[in-house]
């Protein structure tokens, strides 16, 4: 997004935060692919009676040399607070939010010393509310810094904002005027995506489309060159990330196989896991998802995925 950058194959690092937690009916979270049935697939997500562990509502922070970029703003602290949700949302009823003051993106980045005024850019990965609940204070604390979205997102859910709210998303709480710039899908090839969206123009942060989950979902390639301790300058290795956001809830599942159960199109979504597998075949990826309660240490420990079939 930026047209200069400093230096080529600087290392990024990345950290992950979590906008509280989130607990959701266990058939919204997954279902085999043996129900293709979108209706029936919504209404085992609805009616579940068991519910999933705990999950963080996760989005990330890439330290790039020439600014730290968030990919997601995770939820709202005023998540619990009545009539934050239209009445033409079922979010509160298949999932439980446990989010405090302290736990807003706001108050974290500050408190990981980052000045929000100096992110490069905000990328979402899709409208969802818990995706999107810091939209509103990042704007008003860096107004200057932009947001971007896939034009295929915008268009189905951005542009049509009541049925957005029927779909998990809280556009009555985006910044008034919100108008994200559009990812272009028109740069290189990265595996088995024909085409991907330069985040930054040395091509170390790469989008790709993985829809499914919702039209026009997008996740995150980042390669990062370490460099050893004795060099500053020459890389030694990269390490290649994968942020999933939403294309899978938690790793375990691209194994399964198995898409969210709430989604309108379970195809789609089954053939983004597939790709992702692809992916990691290819070339040693750590995958990220945003609510997978291992992704700290995933993330910490750099644990490569290798896909079991």
């Amino acid at each position: 997004m930026n047209e200069t950058t400093r230096k080529e194959n600087a290392p990024i690092t990345l950290t992950f935060l979590s906008t509280g937690s989130v607990r959701v009916r266990q058939s919204l979270k997954s279902q085999p692919m043996s129900n293709h049935s979108v209706l029936m697939r919504r209404l085992r997500s609805l009616t579940d009676c068991q519910w999933s562990e705990a999950l963080p509502i996760g989005l990330f922070v890439m330290h790039h040399l020439d600014g730290p970029i968030l990919f997601d703003t995770g939820d709202s602290p005023l998540w619990n607070t009545p009539g934050y949700h239209s009445i033409l949302s079922v979010t509160k009823f298949v999932s439980h939010v446990t989010i405090g003051p302290e736990d807003g993106v706001l108050s974290q980045v500050r408190a990981h010393g980052i000045d929000p005024t100096t992110l490069q850019a905000i990328v979402l990965s899709h409208l969802h509310g818990d995706h999107t609940g810091g939209l509103k204070d990042l704007a008003e604390a860096a107004p200057h810094v932009p947001f971007y979205v896939s034009r295929e997102h915008w268009e189905a859910f951005g542009e049509h904002q009541t049925y957005a709210k029927t779909q998990g998303c809280t556009p009555q709480h985006w910044p008034e005027g919100f108008a994200p710039k559009m990812l272009q899908f028109e740069d290189c090839a990265v595996g088995p995506w024909k085409q991907s969206a330069k985040v930054t123009a040395d091509g170390q942060i790469l989008a790709v489309p993985t829809p499914g989950h919702v039209p026009g979902h997008i996740s995150l390639v980042v390669f990062s060159h370490e460099h050893e301790a004795t060099s500053a300058t020459t890389p030694t290795t990269t390490t290649t990330y994968f942020l999933a956001a939403d294309a899978t809830y938690v790793i375990d599942l691209l194994d399964k196989e198995e898409p969210d159960g709430i989604n309108d199109d379970p195809m789609t979504a089954l053939q983004s896991i597939r790709m992702i597998k692809e992916f990691s075949r290819e070339r040693d990826v750590v995958v990220l998802p945003s609510h997978d309660p291992n992704t700290p240490r995933l993330l910490r420990d750099r644990v490569v995925y290798k896909p079991a079939s």
